[in-house]
């Protein structure tokens, strides 16, 4: 397996953990001592494989569950440099009665073999921008 097959299997578990909220199978995935970073957001640094998997488990929750929907679309296809592969997404969230909230990004990830060493993720900085103005506006509206 080459890792961006590993990478496609870890995009498909991701979204099967958001559906059953079974995150243990993400496990899988790193190596014990890997890490996690959302460049430029307020979060630490992650360091370790369960912390990693309880870290995406919980920012889920405490965001993409609150609207009504979610999809995550790739923008450009796995670009694999060496042991790294980066793509750019697009994620849109849906809330009745008020307008979508659409963010790009790249993630960034660096193999260890077959398994991911280190997840960067980045919002654009427009799009972060967006994210403040729509949580300004509309963010008391999201589900609790």
């Amino acid at each position: 397996m080459n890792i961006v097959d590993q990478f496609n299997g870890f995009r498909t578990d991701f979204e099967v953990c958001v559906a059953d909220d079974n995150w243990a199978r993400l496990v899988k995935y790193f190596v014990v001592n890997a890490s996690y970073w959302n460049v430029g957001g307020p979060d630490p640094r992650i360091t370790g494989r369960k912390a990693i998997v309880e870290y995406l488990r919980n920012d889920v929750a405490k965001n993409d569950r609150r609207f009504d929907s979610r999809s995550i679309e790739a923008i450009t296809e796995p670009a694999v440099t060496g042991n790294r592969l980066s793509r750019k997404w697009r994620a849109t969230y849906t809330l009745s009665g008020v307008p979508d909230l659409v963010v790009e990004g790249e993630a960034r990830y660096e193999f260890e073999g077959e398994l991911i060493r280190s997840l960067e993720e980045e919002i654009t900085p427009e799009s972060m921008h967006r994210y403040v103005v729509w949580m300004q506006k509309y963010g008391s509206k999201l589900h609790a």
